[in-house]
């Protein structure tokens, strides 16, 4: 049974759910401004590490101000619910956002929810409206952050071999779909507004580790907003307890070989995950399909992703040929800063002709 009152905030409805928590709209009392509030608990039920990483969160973002990164207002404790309160971002997820289905200028991007019907009971929770439901219906296919713990070595020792069969392409209509020029701008305005906000986190010395498309918002004015900074690290600081000894956290598909083996990152690990999402929206698949965790592992360690031409001959070249320099399984390889992505998207942009 939900919550009716989270500390100073009413409960108004569900915008989502995940594995140890549920995001609210809800408004502070007396307040006509809706917020977004993540709620674990309640305790002893929420997991002390989620807890943790909530409290990490909340320490991490209220240090942070850009356009393009999620702001946050308070967190706490009420009633053995442990929450963070957070800016309300009305939009939809990156994938949705560039799926060929929505029309540029056609209609608002506003991810609406419905509110719960008025039965007399203040703050009653209700269920995700329509539109929130399409919104949140891409993020279905994307994994969960996950956590796996090893009692041997970790996937390091696994040996490179050949890569699983690829999944079939794409039809030929969708794949015309996917290069819609109009859709193809959009992509390379929210790519480089996230290289922006990494730009900035990364200037802060923080990593991200859990970048994926589900992450990602695109609000109602069109600009990219990165969320979600549970799993953030500073680069400085040792493995925290709860990744070491084996541990490995983040979105499988979404990590970059030396996070899946539990070795220290810093920002070029956010732009391999930067790389993924870049790859399967041009492709419209992902580098690597495997659905087995291990043979996942062994994939983004050993096996080369296909190159995106052949998967989508018609993709932009110079944003697959980025996409390829992202995935490269060596970080000295890869671009070596969201700058050094910024200045590939601003010397490959096209220009218009009078």
């Amino acid at each position: 049974m939900p919550p009716h009152r989270v500390g100073p905030f009413e409960i108004l409805s569900v915008i989502g759910r995940g594995g140890v928590g549920t995001v609210y709209r809800a408004r502070r009392a007396g307040s006509r401004a809706h917020v977004a509030v993540k709620v674990l608990g309640p305790a002893p039920a929420v997991d002390a590490t989620a807890a943790r990483r909530l409290a990490r969160e909340y320490e991490v973002l209220r240090t942070l101000d850009h356009p393009n990164v999620i702001r946050v207002y308070e967190a706490g404790v009420a009633e053995g619910y442990s929450y963070l309160a957070m800016e309300l971002v009305e939009g939809l997820d990156l994938r949705t956002y560039l799926s060929p289905a929505v029309d540029e200028g056609a209609r608002s991007l506003a991810c609406t929810v419905e509110t719960a019907p008025d039965n007399g009971l203040s703050g009653s929770t209700g269920e995700p409206g329509p539109d929130a439901i399409r919104a949140l219906a891409a993020m279905m296919d994307e994994p969960e952050t996950e956590e796996a713990c090893f009692s041997g070595p970790c996937p390091e020792g696994l040996g490179p071999g050949p890569a699983c069969p690829p999944p079939p392409p794409l039809a030929p209509d969708a794949l015309d779909a996917l290069n819609r020029p109009a859709r193809i701008a959009r992509l390379r305005a929210a790519l480089a507004e996230v290289a922006d906000a990494l730009r900035y986190v990364h200037g802060r010395g923080l990593v991200h580790r859990d970048l994926k498309p589900s992450n990602i918002m695109v609000d109602d004015a069109r600009h990219a907003r990165l969320m979600d900074f549970g799993l953030v690290k500073w680069v400085a600081e040792a493995d925290e307890p709860l990744t070491q000894a084996g541990r490995i956290v983040g979105t499988y598909r979404y990590m970059s070989p030396e996070q899946a083996q539990g070795q220290g990152v810093d920002g070029r690990s956010d732009l391999y995950s930067l790389g993924v999402i870049l790859y399967e929206l041009l492709a419209g698949l992902p580098p690597f399909a495997a659905h087995d965790p291990m043979e996942l592992w062994r994939e983004i360690l050993h096996v080369r992703p296909r190159p995106v031409e052949e998967l989508n001959r018609g993709a932009d070249p110079a944003l697959g040929a980025l996409a390829m320099r992202l995935l490269e399984k060596d970080p000295a390889r890869r671009c070596q800063s969201a700058d050094e992505v910024l200045a590939i998207l601003a010397s490959s942009a096209p220009t218009l002709r009078r």
